[in-house]
Protein backbone atom coordinates (compact mmCIF):
# COMPACT_ATOMS: atom_id res chain seq x y z
CA UNK A 1 0.00 0.00 0.00
CA UNK A 2 1.52 3.25 -1.08
CA UNK A 3 1.13 6.72 0.69
CA UNK A 4 -1.95 7.57 -1.47
CA UNK A 5 -3.80 4.21 -1.38
CA UNK A 6 -3.57 5.17 2.54
CA UNK A 7 -4.80 8.37 2.32
CA UNK A 8 -7.53 7.44 0.38
CA UNK A 9 -8.49 4.37 3.27
CA UNK A 10 -7.94 6.94 5.56
CA UNK A 11 -10.09 9.22 4.26
CA UNK A 12 -13.02 7.37 3.48
CA UNK A 13 -12.74 5.44 6.90
CA UNK A 14 -13.04 8.70 8.65
CA UNK A 15 -16.20 9.80 6.44
CA UNK A 16 -17.78 6.64 7.73
CA UNK A 17 -16.65 7.41 11.47
CA UNK A 18 -17.67 11.48 11.18
CA UNK A 19 -21.69 9.79 10.69
CA UNK A 20 -24.60 9.72 12.80
CA UNK A 21 -24.66 7.40 13.47
CA UNK A 22 -21.63 5.59 13.04
CA UNK A 23 -22.75 2.74 9.80
CA UNK A 24 -20.37 0.40 11.35
CA UNK A 25 -21.09 -1.93 8.73
CA UNK A 26 -19.63 -0.17 5.96
CA UNK A 27 -16.85 0.79 8.31
CA UNK A 28 -16.25 -2.85 8.14
CA UNK A 29 -16.85 -3.33 4.59
CA UNK A 30 -13.67 -1.27 4.30
CA UNK A 31 -11.60 -2.73 6.49
CA UNK A 32 -12.17 -6.15 5.50
CA UNK A 33 -14.03 -6.36 2.19
CA UNK A 34 -14.12 -10.13 1.92
CA UNK A 35 -17.49 -11.72 3.18
CA UNK A 36 -17.60 -13.57 6.91
CA UNK A 37 -19.68 -15.84 8.07
CA UNK A 38 -22.64 -14.49 10.27
CA UNK A 39 -20.10 -15.57 13.99
CA UNK A 40 -17.37 -13.81 12.89
CA UNK A 41 -19.55 -11.28 11.30
CA UNK A 42 -21.16 -10.44 14.61
CA UNK A 43 -18.38 -10.68 17.02
CA UNK A 44 -16.10 -7.88 14.17
CA UNK A 45 -19.33 -5.30 14.44
CA UNK A 46 -19.01 -5.65 18.63
CA UNK A 47 -15.48 -5.02 18.30
CA UNK A 48 -15.97 -1.97 16.27
CA UNK A 49 -18.98 -0.61 18.18
CA UNK A 50 -16.65 -1.27 21.64
CA UNK A 51 -13.86 0.21 19.93
CA UNK A 52 -16.11 3.61 18.75
CA UNK A 53 -17.39 3.63 22.47
CA UNK A 54 -13.76 3.80 24.26
CA UNK A 55 -12.56 6.06 22.08
CA UNK A 56 -14.77 8.45 21.23
CA UNK A 57 -13.98 11.65 19.95
CA UNK A 58 -10.25 10.91 21.07
CA UNK A 59 -7.61 12.29 18.71
CA UNK A 60 -4.23 11.12 17.94
CA UNK A 61 -1.24 13.44 18.35
CA UNK A 62 -1.11 14.60 14.50
CA UNK A 63 -5.11 14.98 14.94
CA UNK A 64 -7.23 12.24 13.12
CA UNK A 65 -9.18 9.87 15.35
CA UNK A 66 -7.75 7.55 17.91
CA UNK A 67 -10.19 5.16 16.43
CA UNK A 68 -8.81 5.14 13.26
CA UNK A 69 -5.42 3.47 14.46
CA UNK A 70 -7.00 -0.35 15.38
CA UNK A 71 -8.96 0.07 12.45
CA UNK A 72 -6.70 0.66 9.56
CA UNK A 73 -4.10 -1.37 11.15
CA UNK A 74 -6.73 -4.15 10.70
CA UNK A 75 -7.58 -3.38 7.00
CA UNK A 76 -3.43 -3.14 6.50
CA UNK A 77 -3.87 -6.71 7.96
CA UNK A 78 -6.24 -7.46 6.03
CA UNK A 79 -5.32 -6.38 2.63
CA UNK A 80 -1.65 -7.58 2.87
CA UNK A 81 -2.69 -11.33 3.61
CA UNK A 82 -4.26 -14.06 1.38
CA UNK A 83 -6.48 -15.23 4.10
CA UNK A 84 -7.03 -13.82 7.98
CA UNK A 85 -9.09 -15.46 10.75
CA UNK A 86 -11.44 -13.99 12.80
CA UNK A 87 -9.12 -13.90 15.81
CA UNK A 88 -6.26 -12.26 13.79
CA UNK A 89 -8.54 -9.27 12.61
CA UNK A 90 -9.47 -9.16 16.57
CA UNK A 91 -6.45 -8.79 17.93
CA UNK A 92 -5.46 -6.04 15.24
CA UNK A 93 -8.52 -4.23 16.50
CA UNK A 94 -7.63 -4.59 20.28
CA UNK A 95 -3.83 -4.89 20.33
CA UNK A 96 -3.72 -1.30 21.75
CA UNK A 97 -6.68 -2.16 24.33
CA UNK A 98 -5.01 -2.66 27.50
CA UNK A 99 -2.83 0.32 27.14
CA UNK A 100 -5.33 2.85 25.27
CA UNK A 101 -8.72 1.69 27.39
CA UNK A 102 -7.60 1.92 31.12
CA UNK A 103 -10.22 3.02 33.98
CA UNK A 104 -8.57 6.08 34.77
CA UNK A 105 -9.27 7.72 31.70
CA UNK A 106 -13.10 7.86 31.76
CA UNK A 107 -15.75 8.38 34.97
CA UNK A 108 -17.27 5.29 36.93
CA UNK A 109 -19.94 4.81 34.95
CA UNK A 110 -18.48 5.05 31.56
CA UNK A 111 -16.33 2.41 32.19
CA UNK A 112 -18.90 0.29 33.74
CA UNK A 113 -20.41 0.60 30.38
CA UNK A 114 -17.47 -0.40 28.24
CA UNK A 115 -16.84 -3.22 30.59
CA UNK A 116 -20.44 -4.55 30.05
CA UNK A 117 -19.58 -3.73 25.81
CA UNK A 118 -16.10 -6.16 26.30
CA UNK A 119 -17.54 -9.10 28.50
CA UNK A 120 -20.67 -9.02 26.30
CA UNK A 121 -18.19 -9.18 23.18
CA UNK A 122 -15.74 -11.74 25.49
CA UNK A 123 -19.00 -14.26 26.25
CA UNK A 124 -19.66 -15.06 22.40
CA UNK A 125 -16.37 -15.91 21.57
CA UNK A 126 -14.76 -19.88 21.43
CA UNK A 127 -13.29 -20.55 24.87
CA UNK A 128 -10.14 -21.58 23.80
CA UNK A 129 -10.06 -18.08 21.33
CA UNK A 130 -11.01 -16.14 24.22
CA UNK A 131 -8.25 -17.25 25.90
CA UNK A 132 -5.69 -17.23 22.65
CA UNK A 133 -7.15 -13.46 22.27
CA UNK A 134 -6.43 -12.19 25.41
CA UNK A 135 -2.95 -13.99 25.29
CA UNK A 136 -2.18 -11.70 22.11
CA UNK A 137 -3.26 -9.02 23.53
CA UNK A 138 -1.13 -9.34 26.87
CA UNK A 139 2.33 -9.90 24.55
CA UNK A 140 1.93 -6.65 22.47
CA UNK A 141 1.39 -4.39 25.28
CA UNK A 142 4.57 -3.13 26.12
CA UNK A 143 5.46 -2.64 29.66
CA UNK A 144 6.36 1.09 30.47
CA UNK A 145 9.36 -0.43 32.50
CA UNK A 146 11.06 -2.18 29.04
CA UNK A 147 13.37 -0.49 26.22
CA UNK A 148 11.93 -0.91 23.12
CA UNK A 149 14.61 -3.41 22.40
CA UNK A 150 13.73 -5.71 25.02
CA UNK A 151 9.44 -5.45 24.03
CA UNK A 152 10.36 -6.42 20.66
CA UNK A 153 12.74 -9.08 22.20
CA UNK A 154 10.16 -10.51 24.46
CA UNK A 155 7.24 -10.36 21.80
CA UNK A 156 9.45 -12.48 18.59
CA UNK A 157 10.40 -15.17 21.40
CA UNK A 158 6.72 -15.67 22.16
CA UNK A 159 5.70 -15.42 18.41
CA UNK A 160 7.79 -18.92 18.07
CA UNK A 161 4.82 -20.36 19.09
CA UNK A 162 2.70 -17.83 18.41
CA UNK A 163 3.63 -16.29 14.56
CA UNK A 164 0.57 -14.01 13.91
CA UNK A 165 2.20 -11.82 17.00
CA UNK A 166 4.36 -10.81 14.44
CA UNK A 167 1.87 -9.85 11.35
CA UNK A 168 -0.60 -7.28 13.77
CA UNK A 169 3.12 -5.93 15.04
CA UNK A 170 4.12 -5.06 11.66
CA UNK A 171 0.70 -4.11 10.53
CA UNK A 172 0.67 -1.85 13.44
CA UNK A 173 4.11 -0.62 12.84
CA UNK A 174 2.95 0.36 9.22
CA UNK A 175 0.13 1.77 9.58
CA UNK A 176 2.25 4.34 12.53
CA UNK A 177 5.04 5.24 9.79
CA UNK A 178 2.18 5.87 7.73
CA UNK A 179 0.61 8.08 9.10
CA UNK A 180 3.54 10.11 9.68
CA UNK A 181 3.00 11.82 6.50
CA UNK A 182 -0.76 13.29 7.58
CA UNK A 183 1.70 16.05 9.09
CA UNK A 184 4.09 15.95 6.67
CA UNK A 185 2.80 16.02 3.24
CA UNK A 186 5.59 16.86 0.78
CA UNK A 187 4.65 13.46 -1.28
CA UNK A 188 8.57 13.60 -2.76
CA UNK A 189 9.13 10.38 -4.48
CA UNK A 190 12.11 8.02 -4.80
CA UNK A 191 13.63 9.53 -7.53
CA UNK A 192 13.45 13.25 -5.89
CA UNK A 193 15.86 12.21 -3.22
CA UNK A 194 18.08 9.94 -4.91
CA UNK A 195 18.57 12.59 -7.57
CA UNK A 196 19.41 15.09 -4.68
CA UNK A 197 21.92 12.61 -3.69
CA UNK A 198 23.38 12.00 -7.43
CA UNK A 199 23.97 15.66 -8.13
CA UNK A 200 25.27 16.77 -4.50
CA UNK A 201 27.78 14.03 -5.20
CA UNK A 202 29.12 14.32 -8.86
CA UNK A 203 27.12 17.85 -10.14
CA UNK A 204 29.14 20.95 -9.85
CA UNK A 205 26.20 22.38 -10.85
CA UNK A 206 24.10 21.16 -8.01
CA UNK A 207 22.47 23.97 -6.00
CA UNK A 208 20.63 21.91 -3.78
CA UNK A 209 16.80 20.98 -3.57
CA UNK A 210 14.49 23.36 -5.01
CA UNK A 211 12.21 25.26 -2.64
CA UNK A 212 8.59 24.78 -3.51
CA UNK A 213 7.09 25.85 -0.10
CA UNK A 214 7.24 27.94 2.70
CA UNK A 215 8.92 25.83 5.72
CA UNK A 216 6.21 24.54 8.66
CA UNK A 217 7.40 24.95 11.63
CA UNK A 218 4.71 24.02 13.76
CA UNK A 219 4.63 20.43 13.33
CA UNK A 220 3.30 18.04 16.03
CA UNK A 221 5.93 15.46 15.33
CA UNK A 222 9.31 16.49 14.34
CA UNK A 223 12.30 15.26 12.54
CA UNK A 224 14.23 13.68 15.87
CA UNK A 225 10.92 11.87 16.59
CA UNK A 226 10.48 10.82 12.91
CA UNK A 227 13.42 9.24 13.22
CA UNK A 228 12.94 7.39 16.42
CA UNK A 229 10.31 5.80 14.82
CA UNK A 230 12.26 4.28 12.20
CA UNK A 231 14.48 3.18 15.00
CA UNK A 232 11.52 1.23 16.08
CA UNK A 233 10.87 0.12 12.84
CA UNK A 234 14.45 -1.14 11.94
CA UNK A 235 15.20 -2.66 15.60
CA UNK A 236 11.83 -4.63 14.68
CA UNK A 237 13.07 -5.90 11.12
CA UNK A 238 16.60 -6.81 12.29
CA UNK A 239 15.24 -8.62 15.31
CA UNK A 240 13.10 -11.04 13.32
CA UNK A 241 16.00 -11.35 11.20
CA UNK A 242 18.42 -12.27 14.15
CA UNK A 243 16.54 -14.72 15.44
CA UNK A 244 15.40 -15.93 12.36
CA UNK A 245 11.45 -15.71 12.47
CA UNK A 246 9.84 -17.75 10.06
CA UNK A 247 7.60 -15.87 8.11
CA UNK A 248 4.65 -16.83 6.60
CA UNK A 249 2.59 -15.94 3.50
CA UNK A 250 0.89 -13.15 5.47
CA UNK A 251 4.05 -12.14 7.21
CA UNK A 252 6.65 -10.99 3.98
CA UNK A 253 4.76 -8.58 2.56
CA UNK A 254 4.06 -6.26 5.48
CA UNK A 255 8.22 -6.74 5.94
CA UNK A 256 8.39 -5.48 2.69
CA UNK A 257 5.74 -2.81 2.76
CA UNK A 258 7.63 -1.42 6.19
CA UNK A 259 10.96 -1.40 4.82
CA UNK A 260 9.66 0.70 1.99
CA UNK A 261 7.73 3.12 4.19
CA UNK A 262 10.59 3.36 5.90
CA UNK A 263 12.94 4.26 3.11
CA UNK A 264 10.17 7.15 2.08
CA UNK A 265 10.11 8.17 5.37
CA UNK A 266 13.87 8.61 5.44
CA UNK A 267 14.06 10.35 1.93
CA UNK A 268 11.63 13.04 3.42
CA UNK A 269 13.52 13.39 6.41
CA UNK A 270 16.58 13.98 4.31
CA UNK A 271 15.29 15.77 1.86
CA UNK A 272 13.19 18.29 4.20
CA UNK A 273 16.53 18.87 6.21
CA UNK A 274 18.48 19.36 2.69
CA UNK A 275 15.82 21.84 2.01
CA UNK A 276 15.11 23.78 4.71
CA UNK A 277 17.97 24.03 7.21
CA UNK A 278 21.14 22.90 5.78
CA UNK A 279 21.48 24.74 2.03
CA UNK A 280 25.41 24.57 2.00
CA UNK A 281 25.62 22.17 -0.90
CA UNK A 282 28.84 21.45 0.13
CA UNK A 283 27.77 20.59 3.33
CA UNK A 284 25.33 18.17 2.41
CA UNK A 285 28.12 16.69 -0.02
CA UNK A 286 30.75 15.99 2.98
CA UNK A 287 27.85 14.36 5.32
CA UNK A 288 26.78 11.93 2.59
CA UNK A 289 30.40 11.39 1.68
CA UNK A 290 30.58 10.64 5.54
CA UNK A 291 27.95 8.19 5.54
CA UNK A 292 28.45 6.34 2.65
CA UNK A 293 32.09 5.65 4.05
CA UNK A 294 30.30 4.89 7.14
CA UNK A 295 27.85 2.34 5.52
CA UNK A 296 30.36 0.64 3.00
CA UNK A 297 32.93 -0.03 5.67
CA UNK A 298 30.52 -2.36 7.68
CA UNK A 299 29.87 0.12 10.80
CA UNK A 300 25.63 -0.53 10.14
CA UNK A 301 25.78 -4.20 11.21
CA UNK A 302 28.03 -3.16 14.39
CA UNK A 303 26.15 0.52 15.30
CA UNK A 304 25.15 -0.24 18.64
CA UNK A 305 27.85 -1.97 20.29
CA UNK A 306 30.82 0.64 19.95
CA UNK A 307 32.58 3.03 17.83
CA UNK A 308 33.05 6.71 18.16
CA UNK A 309 31.29 7.91 14.90
CA UNK A 310 28.37 10.40 15.66
CA UNK A 311 25.90 7.59 14.19
CA UNK A 312 27.31 5.09 16.53
CA UNK A 313 26.06 7.20 18.97
CA UNK A 314 22.91 7.73 18.31
CA UNK A 315 21.91 4.44 17.80
CA UNK A 316 23.76 2.82 20.90
CA UNK A 317 23.32 5.89 23.62
CA UNK A 318 20.08 8.00 22.28
CA UNK A 319 17.35 5.68 20.75
CA UNK A 320 17.33 2.77 23.27
CA UNK A 321 16.57 4.96 26.61
CA UNK A 322 14.05 3.44 29.09
CA UNK A 323 12.51 6.42 30.72
CA UNK A 324 10.33 8.46 28.47
CA UNK A 325 11.25 11.77 29.91
CA UNK A 326 14.93 11.20 29.20
CA UNK A 327 14.06 10.00 25.77
CA UNK A 328 12.01 12.91 24.82
CA UNK A 329 14.94 15.20 26.34
CA UNK A 330 17.64 13.37 24.10
CA UNK A 331 15.27 13.53 21.08
CA UNK A 332 14.88 17.09 21.77
CA UNK A 333 19.07 17.54 21.30
CA UNK A 334 19.31 15.43 18.29
CA UNK A 335 16.55 17.90 17.10
CA UNK A 336 19.11 20.79 17.31
CA UNK A 337 21.75 18.77 15.31
CA UNK A 338 20.64 18.95 12.17
CA UNK A 339 23.44 17.60 10.59
CA UNK A 340 23.13 14.54 12.85
CA UNK A 341 19.45 14.31 11.81
CA UNK A 342 20.41 14.66 8.23
CA UNK A 343 23.17 11.48 8.38
CA UNK A 344 20.48 9.76 10.21
CA UNK A 345 17.82 9.79 7.51
CA UNK A 346 20.29 8.89 4.62
CA UNK A 347 21.70 5.81 7.25
CA UNK A 348 18.05 4.64 7.35
CA UNK A 349 17.53 4.80 3.88
CA UNK A 350 20.34 2.39 3.62
CA UNK A 351 19.21 0.46 6.57
CA UNK A 352 16.01 -0.17 4.98
CA UNK A 353 17.37 -0.80 1.55
CA UNK A 354 19.23 -3.61 2.78
CA UNK A 355 16.26 -5.19 4.55
CA UNK A 356 14.17 -5.62 0.94
CA UNK A 357 17.62 -6.88 -0.82
CA UNK A 358 18.99 -9.28 1.74
CA UNK A 359 16.48 -11.46 3.67
CA UNK A 360 19.30 -12.10 6.10
CA UNK A 361 20.27 -8.77 6.84
CA UNK A 362 20.67 -7.41 10.60
CA UNK A 363 21.55 -4.35 12.13
CA UNK A 364 23.16 -3.84 15.81
CA UNK A 365 20.95 -1.62 17.34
Amino acid sequence: MNIHDFFSLSAFLNYQLSGTPVNWRAVMTLMHPEALDEASDELVMEALMYLGEAYGQEKRKLGPLAVLHPIRTASLLSKTSPAVSTLDILTTLLHDKDEDITENKYCKEDWQKLEDLYQNLIRKIDSVEKWYLNERIHFLTRNRNETYHEYIDGLISQALSTPELIRVKLADRLDNTLDLRMDLYEDTSGDGCYRVIFEALFADTYTGPVVKTPHHSDRRINGAVRLYELYKNALLLSLLNERAFAFGEADRPLFDSLAVAGINEAQNVMLHIFTYHLRDTEKQRSLLLDVMEYCRAGRLTIAGSGGTHRLDRLFRDSFPLKQKERLTDKLGEIYEDKELMAEAAVAFIVIFTDFLNNPHSRIWL
